[in-house]
């Protein structure tokens, strides 16, 4: 059986000017276009604030969202995480918006992948870190603390830490 591909994808603005926006309207064009590899109908764009997503028991579907070290810009699946008897985690896959190897100061694109499993509903939570936001994590490792606003940062900063973006996610398995 071929599963079906759904992508979304996010891409934010920042004050990085007309070469940033270059690569957010590349990116957008090569990471959510129609899926050319894909059948006719398979891949569907789907914006990533929709929190609210139905599948079908075998369906695959990405959430892609930019990530860039460089600036402590990193995107974490956290607790809750999804009922595995509904929908499964099938992993993250990074990519550098230079091609096949990451350039320093470099950004990139992360694409998380889920398969509905069995019909039910599930939630599950991305958490966006930033150098703002978070303190403590890596690419690979979380903050220690996800409940609310982390530590502020260290470089002396006058302005509070703002809590880390939570997108949760409601699946439901049809």
């Amino acid at each position: 059986m071929i599963s079906s591909l759904r992508t979304a994808c996010a891409f934010r603005g920042g004050k990085g000017g007309t070469a940033i926006a270059a690569a957010a309207l590349l990116a957008l064009a090569t990471a959510c276009g129609s899926g050319g590899d894909e059948p006719a109908g398979a891949s569907t764009s789907r914006a990533v604030k929709d929190t609210d997503i139905t599948a079908e028991p075998g369906e695959r579907f990405t959430l892609t969202v930019d990530r860039n070290d460089s600036t402590r810009e990193y995107w974490y699946l956290v607790a809750p995480e999804p009922d595995n008897s509904v929908l499964v985690s099938r992993g993250q896959v990074y990519a550098p918006d230079s091609g096949a190897e990451a350039l320093p100061g470099g950004g990139g694109r992360l694409t998380f992948t889920f398969e509905a499993k069995g019909r039910g509903t599930t939630r599950f939570t991305l958490l966006h870190c930033t150098f703002t936001t978070c303190q403590g994590n890596t690419a690979t490792r979380p903050p220690e603390t996800t409940g609310g606003p982390s530590a502020p940062p260290t470089s002396g900063a006058t302005t509070p830490s703002r809590a880390p973006e939570r997108i949760t996610y409601t699946v439901t398995v049809d």
